[in-house]
């Protein structure tokens, strides 16, 4: 009994030291790479890297500033009024729901027979929802986060919808994902 629990103990203490969990091992971005996705996502609304540093400076993940540019282009307010409310703690739903942003305006068309991955029930829920009532569809924040990075993205470093949502695939955040398909 005394070899197995000591065997047990240093198997323990390995663990805390190395720790085993995907959540542990994810890749974490450097500040290079933070850097040129915001250089990207500054040239996609046209603003200066000094204004994406400014957001950057707000309690935000780095993948979040693209969503409060492309909610403020859309309504035509302040970015820092939209970041003041996500950093408050307020989900993107209702930060959309506050300035009238319909799940619609997010909405991307994948091309048939893609695999939607994680964006699958969501997509479900859109195309089971009369377009009418696309405003009751309530989006994670993880799912709008996606969309709009998927768009703008593709858009910006001029990939497909698809390549960008595969390369993405539900794990990781965009700043991993611009590397990856900037290369």
């Amino acid at each position: 009994m005394g070899r197995i629990h000591g065997a047990m103990v240093g198997a323990l203490g390995l663990m805390s030291a190395f720790p085993f969990s995907l959540a542990a091992q994810r890749r974490v971005p450097d500040q290079t790479a933070i850097d040129a996705y915001h250089a990207t996502v500054a040239r996609a609304f046209s603003v200066s890297p000094d204004e994406v540093g400014i957001l950057s400076e707000w309690p935000l993940d780095p993948d979040e500033i693209v969503v409060v540019l492309f909610v403020a282009r859309n309504v035509g307010v302040s970015p820092d009024a939209v970041a003041s409310l996500r950093s408050s703690g307020l989900p993107w739903a209702n930060i959309l729901r506050t300035y009238s942003v319909g799940p619609g305006a997010l909405r991307i068309s994948f091309p048939t027979g893609i695999g939607l991955g994680p964006l699958e029930e969501t997509y479900r829920t859109f195309s089971e929802t009369p377009r009418n009532s696309w405003a009751s569809i309530d989006l994670s924040d993880e799912t709008v986060i996606a969309l709009v990075n998927i768009r703008i993205l593709a858009r910006q470093v001029g990939v497909t919808v698809g390549r960008a949502l595969r390369t993405w695939g539900g794990e990781g955040d965009f700043v991993l994902v611009h590397q990856r398909i900037t290369r």
